[in-house]
This record gives C-alpha cells, structure tokens and sequence, in this order.
C-alpha cells in the first residue's frame, strides 16, 4: 500500500485544513512533515486526540493527535483569539475543551466537505473526543497499518495526524483548500439595535463569541438556544426579530430546524453558521429562505464586521 497515495486521498485535505483553521483560529503557523508509515504495535497514545471514523472505501478512523501541552497551547490561542482576551490554562478544562472542540469540528467538516465535493467515495463520522488512554485498544483493533504525519506548531510543538486503517480500496488523487467566502445577505436595512436576536448553536464557545461581537455592535437583547427542536419552541414563544443559527447540532441540525420554522408560517431572518461547505446544503438552506450564510470561523478580530454586515433585514 502506497503511503504517499492514502495521505493525498485521505489524510491531506485534513492537514492542510489543519494549518488553516490553525493560521486562523489562533494565528499560530503550522508545518507539515513528511508521512510515514508508523508501527501498530509501538503506536502510543499520546493524551488528547480528535477522531473521526472512516467507512466507505477505507475502513478506519482518522486522529488529529496532541500531546496534553501542545492541546493546552492550541486552546488557549483559540480562546484568545475568539475574545481577544489573554488565557493561560495550565490544563484541560471544560473551557478549552469548548475551544479544541470548536478547532476540531471546523477541521473535520471543512475536510471532510472537500472530500464530498471530489467524490472520493469516503464516509467520515462526527469528530468525538479521546481522553483515556485506556480507550486506545478499541481504536487499534483490527488495524493493519498506521500512517503518521507530523504537525509542527511554531513555539509550541507537535500534534500528528494518524489514519489507523483496517482495509482500504483507493485510488490516487489531490486535492486542494478552496477559501469559503460566505453567502452575503441582500437586504440593505439593518436591524435596529433594540431588536431581539436567538442564537442557536450546540457550542456555548461559539453563544459566547457571538453574544460578545453583537454587544459590540450594541445589540443586547439576545437569547440563545442550544439544538433546533429549541430554536422551533423558541421561535414560537419568543418572537424573535432576528436568528443566527449553527448547520450541524446535537438535537437537531440548523437545516432541519429552519425548514420546521418555515413552515410554521414564520418569516424571520435567518443566517446560516456552519464549517461545512456542501454547495448541497447551501442551496437546501436558501430554498427555505436565509438571509446569508456564514462560514466558520469568525474571530475577535473580524467577528464584530462579519456580523454586522449580515444584521439586516429588508
């Protein structure tokens, strides 16, 4: 099996999201080494991983791999960078969790998105979370090979991409990031500042940030929701005159959410948030009527002027 191959179909549109997202999301800069095929029974876990199952033609899982320091560093970036605030956590706490999380579920789904558009014939899962070593025997079951690239972070350190593969049947091929520029909202009105905005996304990093960004602009009557079966009740009880929600949510995602609000018989403003770039998705959200869609992510120092050019409403 060719490792340049399987790092060109799989692994490289998630290590060149990686950087990205890393430029940014914390403005750190990221290089990419060389892969190379890794020994499955020396493989170790290293403290911190985000995963994602890969089915279809390969069957396997995909780990964006930290030491616990270098998940430390990259989440206190995060952090500083959504809230223009100094974080200097010395362990992983529920708030950098939120913030690696948010790293981690941008890569996945700008990824995994690029993937789709060049029908490579791969299905990835929602990105989840490893902790415990003692978790790792179950990803290694029935691995036959490892290919490892490693990440590394100016001034911090390393993390590693791992694809842990079961079988595979593949076929070469390249693909590149293509920058997301968002669906601007057409109207030229804006909203009022006393208007009342939901907020629904299943991040309470992300209801933060954009909480902190609508003050800026001097919005304050803001309410949030977590999953789209709230935003519905809440869209229902509340009336809200303008909505930000997330695509991909626990409960219920955005999409489906947004179709039940319209046909309620509501016509409230809505702009889309997601990381996924699915041209399919965006057509779906914009035959139930939005207002724009915006492309994750959104930080401290843009964050405020993004918003404000989506906050209108005729």
């Amino acid at each position: 099996m060719s490792v340049e191959t399987i790092y060109k179909v799989i692994l490289y549109p998630f290590i060149t999201e990686s950087i990205a997202s890393l430029k940014a999301m914390t403005n750190l800069t990221g290089t990419a080494g060389e892969a190379f095929m890794d020994s499955v029974d020396d493989f170790r876990f290293k403290g911190y991983a985000v995963c994602s199952d890969v089915t279809g033609n390969l069957d396997g899982v995909i780990m964006m791999h930290h030491y616990p320091e270098t998940a430390i560093a990259i989440g206190n970036s995060v952090c500083e960078h959504m809230f223009d605030e100094k974080y200097e956590y010395t362990e992983i706490n529920e708030e950098l969790s939120n913030a690696l999380a948010e790293w981690g579920n941008t890569i996945v789904g700008r990824s995994t998105d690029l993937h789709g558009r060049y029908s490579l014939e791969y299905n990835f899962s929602s990105p989840y979370f490893v902790h415990d070593v003692n978790d790792m025997d179950k990803y290694l079951a029935g691995v036959k090979e490892v290919i490892t690239v490693p990440i590394t972070v100016e001034g911090v350190g390393r993390y590693y991409f791992n694809l842990l593969v079961r079988s595979v049947d593949y076929q070469a091929a390249g693909v590149k990031r293509e920058e997301s520029k968002g669906i601007a909202n057409p109207h030229k009105n804006t909203l009022p500042t006393d208007g009342k905005i939901l907020l629904v996304d299943d991040s309470a990093m992300i209801r933060k940030a954009l909480r902190r960004y609508l003050g800026k602009l001097g919005y304050d009557n803001v309410i949030e929701a977590d999953d789209g079966l709230t935003a519905i009740e809440m869209v229902k009880n509340e009336s809200p005159d303008f909505m930000f929600m997330d695509v991909i949510m626990n409960e219920m995602n955005g999409d489906e959410a947004l179709q039940a609000i319209r046909e309620s018989g509501s016509t409230v403003p809505v702009v889309m948030l997601s990381s996924v770039t699915d041209q399919k998705l965006v057509n779906k959200c914009e035959g139930y009527g939005v207002s724009g869609f915006i492309f994750k992510p959104i930080q401290a120092d843009n964050g405020a002027e993004i918003i404000k050019e989506y906050l209108k409403i005729a």
